[in-house]
């Protein structure tokens, strides 16, 4: 589940914001994205995700 909420944010990261930060020094890089997205993963996608696959990660609830 984590992949398949993670990747194509990550993916979209990469190619559409990632280029403006590729003048800054790699620790400030690797920085900026968990501070950008581990906010947007954790209290949006995540809990959707959970809910869009309910019946498979809790199979007979």
């Amino acid at each position: 589940m984590t992949i398949v909420a993670v990747y194509p944010f990550a993916l979209l990261y990469d190619g559409l914001v990632a280029e403006y930060f590729r003048t800054w020094p790699l620790p400030l890089r690797t920085l900026v994205f968990p501070i950008a997205l581990a906010p947007l993963l954790t209290y949006a996608v995540m809990p959707f995700v959970s809910r869009v696959l309910r019946r498979w990660l809790y199979p007979g609830s």
